[in-house]
């Protein structure tokens, strides 16, 4: 069985934020928070479309609890019911060389009182994995070495009763929290942003500007510099389904790219199958690179994958 999430009475509400993937405004008189103006790649995970859907009523609320780990009785102390009351979880980044600098958003329905009193509650037993700033009237946690293997702090604000923000850089949080009224800088990405499908329980997009440049592979390069853009995201139903488009800036990109990803595909299922034989709970993750496939059409590359909601659901409770 997986165990996706691991709570203690530290991890509080941010462990569900950065284990787990819609701009979200805070609701009543709370301040709106929106992606930061720089923002130029996102990522939203659907909370509800993954927990209403066919696939996760077939396995049961229960069986789910029981499969991420949740430690239901400290949840309910903070008045928290991980299944009801997250809506939607956004990573936005800046791209370039700033991707460090992204901003989590948690949007959903949470107690904030509850939350900040147990905040502080550990902050004060536990000192060295916990500290407390104040940015204005807000309070902002810093989390120290108490995820597994954490390089760098964390840095946590519980906004309003309907959002929670959280950043690898304080300075960033605090900005993206006092500019939240702002628009978009780049009005490609905002222009793709509007075209993401809400339904999709999980959801991606970002333009070229947001490539890492210096970190690409020279023999990649030129690949990659010819993307515009990519948008697409996987649905949950009775299966799983992945559609990712990219756009590229001629056909002859789109070409070659097609051609690179079809030899990485080939390469990995080469790869997974071997290790699949010695590991079975890889053997999901080999069906569907095995059931990808791409297809090019003019400045448009287009992925596409499945996997069977049966397998899913034994490789996280167990075939019976």
């Amino acid at each position: 069985m997986f165990k996706f999430w691991r709570f203690t009475p530290v991890a509080l509400v941010l462990a569900l934020a950065v284990g787990s993937f819609a701009i979200s405004y805070a609701q009543e008189s709370a301040p709106k928070v929106q992606l930061p103006a720089d923002t130029q790649a996102l990522i939203r995970f659907n909370f509800r479309a993954m927990i209403d859907s066919p696939l996760a009523k077939k396995m049961g609320e229960k069986e789910i609890i029981k499969a991420l780990d949740f430690d239901v009785e400290i949840l309910a102390e903070m008045g928290f019911d991980p299944l009801k009351d997250i809506d939607s979880i956004t990573i936005a980044a800046p791209g370039g060389g700033d991707m460090e600098k992204c901003l989590i958003i948690l949007a959903g329905k949470f107690k904030a009182d509850k939350l900040v009193a147990k905040a502080n509650e550990e902050a004060k037993n536990n000192e060295d994995k916990v500290k407390i700033h104040k940015a204005g009237d807000k309070t902002i946690f810093e989390l120290i070495d108490f995820f597994p293997d954490q390089q760098v702090p964390m840095f946590m604000m519980i906004a309003s009763n309907s959002t929670i923000l959280a950043s690898t850089q304080k300075e960033y949080l605090e900005k993206a929290f006092a500019n939240s009224g702002s628009k978009l800088a780049n009005k490609d990405f905002s222009a793709l942003v509007e075209k993401l499908d809400p339904d999709l329980a999980i959801s991606m997009v970002t333009v070229s500007s947001a490539f890492p440049s210096k970190a690409i592979p020279e023999p990649y390069k030129a690949i990659i510099e010819g993307i515009d853009s990519i948008i697409g995201g996987i649905g949950i139903d009775e299966d799983v389904t992945l559609k990712i488009n990219v756009f590229t800036k001629d056909e002859d990109s789109s070409k070659k790219l097609k051609e690179t990803l079809d030899q990485g595909m080939a390469q990995a299922l080469g790869f997974l199958g071997l290790m699949a034989a010695q590991e079975k709970e890889l053997t999901p993750v080999l069906e569907f690179v095995k059931s990808m496939k791409t297809s090019s059409k003019e400045k448009m590359l287009s992925l596409e994958g499945k996997l069977p909601g049966k397998m899913i659901k034994d490789a996280i409770l167990g075939s019976k």
